[in-house]
């Protein structure tokens, strides 16, 4: 729980940048000049989004309340470790390219990435204690980020938690709704009530 809200906290204060990237810049190239390209950028994050969306539900159903409680290494957690954090990563490139900037996926890679890398090396150490053996066992046979869906096993029924599948419905709602943010940023500044006050070089 606190290696969590460690986690959370960090990703709160590098957003900081990202959130002003997303509100008062603009990519130098002017996508919207491309309607094409524009609406290829647009589609990708929007599959990336969805695909990452896909992958954080899927895990939530294995791993929902029972993080740090027991050693979970079935569904997705038998193909990668850290499939959760993989769905982020996902997601990120989908928050950037739905900005339509290149220059906004490498911003959020660049601050999603190693506070995910952190936090897993953190999380690693604290499952080898709680778990001994058994998690250094899980460890040498799965890969931290990397899937390999050869070890793919599934129990046939799962005992879901309400609660987080709950969050993950918020949190859901919340990332769909991207896209439209974004579009209703792109009016404003057109209108001239958001400044731009940068141009990304792309």
């Amino acid at each position: 729980m606190a290696l969590r809200k460690m986690r959370i906290n960090l990703l709160r204060l590098t957003f900081i940048p990202v959130i002003f990237l997303a509100v008062f810049a603009r990519p130098s190239w002017l996508p919207n000049e491309n309607v094409f390209t524009d609406f290829i950028m647009e589609l990708g994050g929007y599959l990336f989004l969805l695909a990452g969306l896909m992958i954080r539900i899927w895990c939530i159903f294995y791993i929902g309340n029972r993080k740090s409680k027991e050693l979970v290494t079935e569904g997705p957690y038998s193909i990668c470790r850290n499939p959760l954090y993989v769905g982020t990563f996902l997601l990120a490139i989908g928050v950037g390219l739905s900005f339509a900037s290149p220059f906004m996926v490498l911003s959020v890679l660049v601050i999603v990435v190693p506070v995910h890398v952190i936090t897993a090396r953190m999380e690693e150490t604290n499952l080898g204690t709680l778990f001994g053996e058994e998690y250094r066992m899980y460890k040498r046979k799965v890969d931290r980020f990397w899937p390999n869906f050869s070890n793919y096993t599934s129990p046939e029924t799962l005992s879901v938690n309400v609660h987080s599948i709950r969050r993950i419905f918020f949190d859901t709602a919340g990332v769909l709704l991207l896209p439209w943010i974004e579009d209703w940023l792109e009016l404003l500044r057109e209108q001239g009530i958001i400044p731009v006050l940068w141009h990304s070089p792309f």
